[in-house]
């Protein structure tokens, strides 16, 4: 038989279940507007009910007995790798952008303008080789020609030098990031020993995986994990019902965070066994870093699953479109004196750092000299012979640096250092790319005679501690490998002397003679020069390239954008505060939080006539 007071605690239930609804709404209001927050709802059911006398059961009234969060760990999922590819294609749109204004095609300061005053240059000697006043024009346009490569090669390196800072500024913030899941993973841990929902931990942590999926792909999972299954039940008693949220994160495949323990990235700087800085590609600039997790495993960069803003910085960064160096093995030589010899075949390029590491078979060794050998088509390494003894046999290939497929600062680099190598090379030699003369040069401007009736000087060469290197102090043969966009010169004999340019050919009258010039204005429309043709041609199609590179990511940019957006609004209208349907709960749990305390009042008066007035 039930109590006379059922139906006053009945009453009194209902008004609890009534009031923790208000909270919860007032809740959701209050947080309509904040980032990451996500709707709350009280989960609420019938009380166990009692028998009534053998005439069934009566109800004992309600109950709450949670407060969820509305969330759809799928949507999340989906949201989180479409981060990525938008955080990726963010920041290769941002570069892009700033290195093709540095080109700035097509303006009065870019390059078609700067290399067309170069020829009409040219052209005014042609017409008047016994003027000075034409070879010093000549002069200048060739120093401004050269400063703008040397200009814009310092720019792109500066942009790598940048790029190097915001890895290492991601690598941090990924590091705090993990930090605080680490810790938000312990305070719920602790709250939710009682079977409770700490909803805004949750929410403040799924915003902090919001965030680190922007800078790198996460993968996420929370498992149920039963304690006494874990760690052996010792105890005999049946605690299958007992679980616990083990909650992982992972990027790029490996654990970050795992429940209570979290690993965190380091950087390391390129460099040998020495400490002296190494570089993977040749036009790398000092100084950049490697990233490796702090237990010294190799964070893979070249994974092709990598994703976020640290990919698009390393894309940027490393990127050289697969051409960093790369080579067969075909003989290892003792010296007897603690080095070996490597003799590496068929390279990919041979403008390689005096010293530096090489991969062989998957490890790392550090060579400290190079020759090139121009007949063979080989390069000879020397390596330590206690680092060589440890490589495995047979080898195949081997390689400097990764192979990283985007177009980034290394690449456009190596292009611009194309050109001045192999322009040089024509101008100087009158060679085109291959090695192969080219007639109208007639030798090039190092067997042209100049107005003093000399030969054998340079008109290009490079300069070594800023200052431009002269003929004489080359001490034989131009190595042309040691050219670079930002090195690139005029001879100091030409910088110091305009007599010293050279423009007839052997057996021409001075002053008057003109073959070089001629041959050199016809460089111009030389179709052989480069793969891609003429000498406007390979720099314009580097513009282009960069032209199309850029608009491609401007375009994912945007297209990503819009899906992200598109899985966004799909989350939030799952998780998003609706203040109209807050509005219209809050009047339904007003008007049950009033029915229930009416039901109080009428319950009190039946037991006030029960009580006090019956007996009268």
């Amino acid at each position: 038989m039930s109590s006379g007071f059922l139906g006053f605690n009945i009453a009194t239930n209902g008004l609890f279940t009534a009031r923790t609804a208000l909270d919860v709404t007032a809740h959701n209001i209050s947080n309509a507007n904040t980032k990451g927050y996500s709707r709350q709802i009280v989960e609420q059911r019938a009380t166990r009910p009692l028998p009534n006398a053998g005439k069934g059961m009566l109800g004992t009234g309600s109950e709450v007995y949670g407060i969820n969060q509305m969330r759809d760990f799928y949507i999340d999922t989906k949201y989180w790798s479409e981060s990525a590819i938008l955080g990726q294609y963010s920041v290769k749109k941002t570069q892009l952008s700033l290195i093709e204004s540095l080109f700035n095609e097509p303006s009065d300061s870019g390059f078609n303008t700067i290399f067309n005053s170069f020829f009409d240059a040219v052209n005014g000697v042609v017409n008047n080789a016994d003027s000075g006043e034409h070879r010093a024009a000549l002069k200048e346009a060739a120093v401004t020609l050269t400063q703008y490569f040397n200009t814009t090669a310092q720019h792109l390196k500066k942009y790598q030098r940048d790029l190097n800072f915001e890895i290492k500024t991601k690598v941090e913030e990924i590091n705090v990031i993990a930090r605080k899941i680490q810790s938000l993973n312990q305070q719920i841990y602790k709250y939710e020993l009682d079977g409770s929902k700490a909803n805004d931990l949750r929410d403040e942590r799924a915003k902090l995986v919001d965030q680190l999926s922007k800078i790198v792909n996460v993968e996420v999972d929370e498992i149920e994990t039963n304690p006494e299954v874990r760690n052996g039940n010792l105890s005999g008693v049946d605690n299958r019902d007992k679980s616990e949220k083990h909650f992982r994160v992972k990027i790029n495949g490996q654990i970050l965070v795992d429940h209570f323990y979290a690993t965190e990235l380091k950087l390391v700087p390129r460099e040998n066994a020495d400490g002296d800085d190494v570089k993977y590609n040749p036009e790398d600039v000092e100084g950049l870093y490697d990233i490796k997790w702090a237990n010294g495993l190799n964070f893979d960069i070249t994974d092709p699953n990598l994703g976020g803003e640290l990919k698009g910085y390393l894309d940027m960064r490393d990127g050289n479109n697969n051409q960093n160096f790369k080579g067969k093995f075909d003989l290892a030589v003792n010296n007897g004196d603690g080095t070996v010899t490597l003799t590496i075949s068929n390279p990919s390029r041979i403008d390689i750092d005096a010293k530096g590491i090489i991969t062989v078979n998957g490890r790392s060794i550090d060579y400290t000299d190079f020759q090139y050998d121009s007949v063979a088509n080989t390069i000879t390494l020397n390596v330590q012979e206690g680092q060589w003894n440890s490589i495995s046999t047979p080898i195949s290939d081997v390689e400097i640096g990764n192979g990283m497929a985007y177009k980034g600062i290394p690449y456009y680099l190596n292009r611009l250092n194309e050109f001045v190598r192999t322009f040089a090379r024509a101008v100087n030699e009158g060679q085109d790319r291959n090695g192969a003369p080219i007639a109208e040069l007639g030798g090039g401007h190092f067997n042209a005679i100049n107005s003093e009736g000399e030969t054998g000087l340079y008109f290009f060469t490079y300069k070594e501690n800023s200052t431009a290197k002269g003929t004489n102090e080359l001490g034989g043969p131009l190595d042309y490998t040691k050219i670079t966009a930002d090195n690139f010169s005029l001879s100091k004999d030409i910088l110091e002397d305009v007599g010293k340019i050279a423009a007839a050919l052997n057996g021409e009258s001075l002053p008057s003679g003109n073959g070089f010039m001629e041959g050199l204005k016809a460089l111009r429309n030389y179709t052989h020069l480069f793969r891609e043709g003429t000498a406007d041609s390979y720099m314009n199609s580097i513009i282009s390239e960069l032209g199309i590179n850029a608009k491609q990511a401007n375009m994912l940019e945007a297209t990503q954008t819009n899906i992200t957006m598109a899985v966004e609004n799909q989350r939030m209208s799952v998780s998003g505060v609706d203040i109209n349907e807050e509005m219209t709960n809050m009047i339904q749990f007003q008007q049950m939080y009033n029915a229930a305390a009416k039901m109080i009042s009428v319950m009190d008066q039946i037991l006030d006539v029960t009580i006090n007035r019956m007996g009268v």
